[in-house]
């Protein structure tokens, strides 16, 4: 009969320690599963954010182009100003030297 509680005593305690082994795998899966989870929405939420980026950098290409275009038209115009004034100038002089 002592055999028999000793093995069955041994019989728990392995019991007890698979049963504490599964617990700790477990918890660890569901850890990894939540963990992957989380890593996915992560990336859902960067790969959101970069399109939002581009497309915010796509708009801004475009403004920066347009007010080059324009840059370049006042430029021009400024340079006829200036080309207008210098005649003007040059008539003025030219008047006052008769």
């Amino acid at each position: 009969m002592a055999d028999d509680d000793g093995a069955k005593a041994r019989l728990e305690a392995a019991v007890q320690r698979l049963e504490t082994a599964l617990g700790q795998v477990s918890e660890r899966d569901s850890g990894v599963g939540a963990d992957v989870s989380q890593l996915r929405l992560e990336v859902e939420q960067r790969d959101s954010e970069l399109s939002t980026l581009r497309a915010e950098r796509d708009q801004l290409a475009e403004t920066l182009s347009d007010t080059q275009a324009e840059a370049a038209s006042l430029q021009d115009a400024m340079d006829a100003v200036s080309t207008r004034l210098d005649s003007a100038i040059s008539s003025v002089h030219a008047l006052l030297e008769e």
